[in-house]
């Protein structure tokens, strides 16, 4: 079996990158065939945010476990669903971060007009805690790592005798 690797922030700024691009051109083309922008909601923050403290909710139990803190041993198969939910919070954290930060691209030119800088202060709001969002999933990832036994085969190895 394969062990899970860590997520790697290059991954994720590609593709926040490729996000933002599809986003602003997508928006461009949207607009340019005549068609009203998408509303921007507030809840969208409320949503997110709320998935970011449930990402960290459901790590803590784990974390708390591997630096020895928790008595109660995690069952393994609860460990790897958290990880595995840490890889998607930080996955879909970049892809939110992406589009948001093509909505504000799209925006920034016209942020002067009133109804347009509204929307434009919610992208950067849902931009910031979609950021949140990818932050929780990193921090839950690397916490739930359990460090090498000595007797695994690639664990620590004893220092050679004299």
């Amino acid at each position: 079996m394969r062990p899970v690797r860590p997520t790697r922030p290059g991954v994720l700024a590609a593709c926040a990158a490729l996000a933002a691009v599809l986003t602003w051109s997508g928006l461009r083309v949207w607009v340019a065939r005549g068609r009203a922008e998408p509303e921007l909601l507030w809840t969208t923050l409320l949503t997110i945010g709320l998935l970011a403290v449930a990402v960290v909710a459901v790590g803590w139990p784990v974390r708390q476990w591997v630096r020895g803190e928790k008595e109660r041993r995690i069952d393994a198969l609860r460990a790897a669903r958290t990880v595995a939910l840490a890889k998607a919070a930080s996955l879909a954290g970049s892809l939110l971060v992406g589009v948001f930060a093509g909505v504000v691209v799209h925006y920034l030119p016209t942020a002067h007009i009133a109804a347009r800088r509204d929307q434009l202060l919610v992208a950067v709001a849902d931009l910031v805690v979609s950021a949140l969002l990818v932050a929780a999933g990193l921090v839950v990832e690397r916490s739930c790592r359990v460090p090498p036994r000595d007797d695994d085969p690639g664990g620590p190895r004893a220092d050679p005798a004299p």
